[in-house]
């Protein structure tokens, strides 16, 4: 069967508004929502859920750093289901060279939290070395190490006899100090709770948990919370970690320096049953109502505590003369304690205190009653004393103060002999009892002194008679009481059983009531060795009085009034004896003159993102402050909003206060107005140098342009022309527009002029004659292509192109030009000349040959393949005889 889990009617309240959240409604209050759970609802011997938990394997160093005894595994032997519960079993068995097995399993690397409530049901085993335990550690571990990750045991238990009923919550952490590291010396911070009449906690299933929030951790043993921890409570040195993602651990320990080790009385196998785990958020509202409230009563004071609540930032403490209120509310404090003093002594008082937020306020706690104490009116009584004399130490001047009827202060025997008291403050003197031994004044004085030095009588006697003497209806004022005793009534000293002063401090003087707008300010005069003063008040003339304030100075002004309504104040004084009666009475109605209304005015129209400056003039003794749109808010007199952006535009007002007066408002309107789209910027390059350069801008309506660039280019035009253009024109354009007064954001456009390639240097290989090969040359140009042009149509993108077996057509004027980066060079020119092919005429006569030729030498061999010599002398036309059976003829041409 399952246990109940945790539930609060917090929680339900949450659950029942959830199904009108659609419509725009919270929930009334907080509530823990629960996040993450294990039911353990597996079938019967499947080990625990892996998605949600994972093991630590093996004894650790040093036996888990306890010298813990016990081989952790993850078998079915030591961890499984059964019957919805978890069960992790330690065994005494011989396993890995250990003779104890059990489980530690973890959520680490799976499931983690920083804050919420994290609880389990859990039914513990017993027994000596036996140490269960439901705990966290920081998910940073790895990297930081312990114990600066932090620890927080929710539940832990030493199963020996004397400890199974208790219930261990610790949290440790990093401490400056030498004995390791952790707090207190590894003590760590944490409380503990044992159960009643003897239980021990192994006989059923509890619940362990500690709600877990912004520096507060709390321990709940069922629903019964028995510590917290706060950074407060860290011992010196100590630093509060639990700020971290921590991951969840079960486990049980056998042996360890903590529990001792196993003895002839350990039964095994031991099993811890676990119903669930749970982890709760906290869904923020209206906070939990406090509860915890009690009080300690004191002179004309009320000391209140009370238990933090659930989502509380502040608390507000109630106070009622009658039982069951109405209340009215006396203090607000963020702590959970508070000391409401002034009140009156032997007065019943009734007190509530409730939770706030941001969300509202909480339900008032369960009222409580105190009652002050009346101090003794012996005031006297344990004062500080001189002596003339003592008989001897046996009999010390401090006897005579002590309120002890067996104790005595006894004078050396002479006269005279004295004795006084310091009652630490002036008192009116209105009554000394002096209670005498045997030995007795005979002729004595009662006097009084602010200085211990000066003495004033205001009682003498000759004709004492010893015993008690009640010496009432004296009037005397003094910080100092003395018995001047002239004459013994023996032999013996003067020897007093009690010397017991009454009477009553004077109240203040001199006060005075001024009153302003929704205040009173109360001045009055000072009293010496008054300590404080409570400031009391009332709506009734003569009260009854409320004690509104006790302050140490003497004036007190008295804010949150109603205008129109008169207020009566009384002022007494309390010090190191008493508290005075009040003071005469005092009145004052607040009232309103408010300053005039301050002249508001601003630097506005600005642009979006410049800065917006209000201002306001000068109203003497004045504080301002401003509103406007977006929720704006200033206390200064002349604010900035700086970056403004177009919604600051708007109306904004300014009052000023003087003396708790508010002005009328002034108003000013602030114009802020948007910054024009940025243009598209673009242009025509890459170009060539002494090309134009072409900038455009895309047009936004009513706007003019203002465009920047390199070599200290602007330009007001749209869309900017700059001709014949050179290299150094090449770099990058901004340009703005500008539309009433203010300036987009700058577009930018990247301009490439490149240079114009040298012109390369033309050549041929002519003149040639026909039939030949026509070579052309340029001359080389760093990354360049070539363009030729020539007659009939030639072309060529070749360097050096050639033209095999040229005719005479071929003949003529030849241009390259060399293209780089897209720009070409000027044109260069070779003159090409072919002449026509050589023709030679032959003409047989007879056994002589006529050669004619236009031109060249004549060779001549009796081989085609030669060799081949000059004729000489030959000249066209050559006549030679033919004596050979074959002669051969040829001319050379000198190219």
């Amino acid at each position: 069967m399952k246990r109940v889990p945790f539930r609060s009617t917090v929680c339900l309240t949450a659950a029942l508004a959830l199904g009108v959240l659609a419509g725009g409604l919270a929930p009334a209050r907080g509530a823990w929502q629960l996040v993450w759970s294990d039911e353990f609802a597996q079938p019967d011997g499947s080990s625990p859920d892996p998605s949600k938990w994972g093991y630590d394997i093996g004894n650790g160093s040093g036996g888990w750093g306890n010298n813990q005894l016990e081989y952790d595994t993850s078998r079915t032997n030591n961890v499984r289901i059964q019957g919805g519960q978890l069960v992790i079993q330690a065994n005494q068995e011989s396993y890995m060279g250990f003779n104890y097995t059990s489980t530690r399993m973890n959520t680490k690397g799976k499931w983690s939290w920083t804050y919420g409530r994290i609880e389990a049901s859990i039914k513990i085993p017993r027994g000596q070395g036996i140490w269960p335990a439901f705990w966290m550690l920081g998910g940073n571990i790895d990297s930081v190490g312990w114990p600066t990750c932090g620890e927080i045991d929710i539940m832990e238990n030493i199963g020996k006899t004397s400890d199974q009923g208790t219930d261990h919550g610790t949290i440790h952490g990093p401490q400056t100090n030498s004995c390791g590291g952790d707090y207190n010396c590894g003590g760590g911070v944490g409380g503990t709770y044992t159960l009643p009449g003897g239980a021990a906690l192994a006989d059923d299933f509890h619940i362990y948990a500690v709600e877990w929030t912004t520096n507060q951790i709390t321990w709940y043993l069922d629903s019964t919370p028995f510590f917290t921890a706060t950074p407060a409570k860290l011992p010196s040195g100590g630093t509060w970690v639990f700020t971290a993602p921590q991951f969840i651990i079960l486990n049980v320990a056998v042996g360890g320096n903590w529990p001792g080790n196993p003895d002839g009385t350990t039964v095994f196998p031991q099993q811890m049953l676990v119903d669930y785990v749970h982890v709760y958020s906290y869904v923020a509202g209206v906070p939990d109502v406090p509860t915890g409230l009690s009080e300690t009563s004191g002179n004309t004071q009320v000391a209140l505590s009370w238990s933090p609540s659930n989502g509380a930032t502040n608390y507000n403490v109630k106070l009622s003369t009658t039982n069951g209120g109405p209340y009215t509310t006396i203090g607000s404090t963020s702590a959970t304690s508070y000391t409401n003093s002034g009140l009156a002594n032997g007065t019943t008082y009734y007190y509530v205190v409730s939770a706030v937020n941001s969300f509202g306020e909480s339900s008032n706690s369960v009222q409580i009653s105190a009652t002050t104490t009346v101090p003794s009116a012996n005031l006297a009584l344990n004062k500080p004393v001189a002596v003339s004399s003592v008989e001897s130490s046996s009999y010390p001047g401090a006897n005579a103060v002590d309120g002890n009827l067996t104790t005595r202060w006894s004078s050396a025997f002479s006269d005279p002999q004295w004795i006084y008291v310091d009652l630490q403050a002036t008192v009116n003197i209105t009554r000394v009892r002096l209670i005498w031994e045997a030995a007795y004044g005979k002729s004595y004085q009662i006097q009084v002194s602010s200085d211990a030095t000066n003495w004033t009588s205001i009682y003498s006697t000759n004709t004492g008679t010893g015993g008690t003497n009640d010496l009432t209806g004296l009037s005397g004022t003094g910080r100092y009481v003395r018995m001047y005793g002239t004459v013994r009534s023996g032999i013996y000293g003067y020897s007093l059983w009690e010397f017991e002063v009454y009477g009553n401090v004077a109240p203040p003087t001199g006060l005075t009531a001024t009153a302003g707008d929704q205040q009173v300010s109360l001045s009055w005069n000072a009293v010496p060795a008054a300590t404080s003063y409570n400031v009391k008040s009332s709506t009734t003339n003569g009260g009854p009085y409320l004690t509104i304030a006790s302050p140490t100075t003497t004036g007190y002004t008295n804010t949150g009034l109603v205008n129109g309504t008169t207020y009566y104040y009384v002022v007494s004084q309390a010090n190191a004896v008493t508290e005075s009666t009040n003071s005469a009475q005092v009145s004052a109605t607040p009232v309103c003159a408010p300053p005039a209304a301050p002249i508001a005015g601003n630097n506005g129209p600005v642009c979006a993102a410049s800065t917006v400056s209000l201002t306001a003039s000068t109203v003497p003794g004045a504080t301002y402050s401003w509103t406007g749109p977006n929720g704006f808010t200033s206390n200064v007199q002349n604010p900035v909003i700086v970056g403004a952006a177009t919604s600051a535009s708007g109306t904004y007002s300014v009052t000023a206060t003087v003396g708790g007066c508010t002005s009328t408002a002034g108003t000013t309107a602030v114009t802020v107005n948007p910054l024009p789209s940025a243009p598209v910027a673009g242009n025509n390059s890459p170009v060539c140098a002494g090309s134009t350069l072409n900038l455009t801008a895309s047009t936004v309506l009513g706007a003019s342009y203002s465009w920047t660039g390199p070599n200290g280019f602007s330009s007001n035009v749209q869309n900017p022309v700059l001709a014949s253009a050179t290299t150094n024109a090449s770099g990058t354009y901004s340009v703005t527009v500008t539309v009433g007064a203010c300036a987009s954001l700058a577009a930018t456009t990247s301009v490439a002029v490149n240079p114009i390639p040298a012109a390369p240097v033309a050549g041929n290989n002519g003149p040639i004659f026909a039939g030949t090969t026509l070579t052309l040359s340029a001359s080389t140009v760093p990354g360049a292509s070539y363009n030729w042009t020539g007659p009939n149509g030639f072309t060529s993108t070749t360097q050096n192109p050639s033209i095999p077996a040229a005719t005479t057509g071929a003949a003529g004027t030849y241009t390259v030009t060399a293209n780089a980066g897209g720009c070409s060079s000027a044109p260069s020119t070779t003159f090409v000349t072919v002449n026509p092919g050589l023709t030679v005429a032959i003409q047989l006569s007879g056994t002589n040959v006529t050669l004619i030729w236009p031109t060249g030498t004549l060779q001549a061999a009796s081989n085609a393949l030669g060799p081949w010599g000059d004729v000489s002398g030959a000249a066209s036309p050559f006549t030679n005889s033919i004596d050979e059976p074959q002669q051969f003829y040829r001319v050379r041409q000198q190219q």
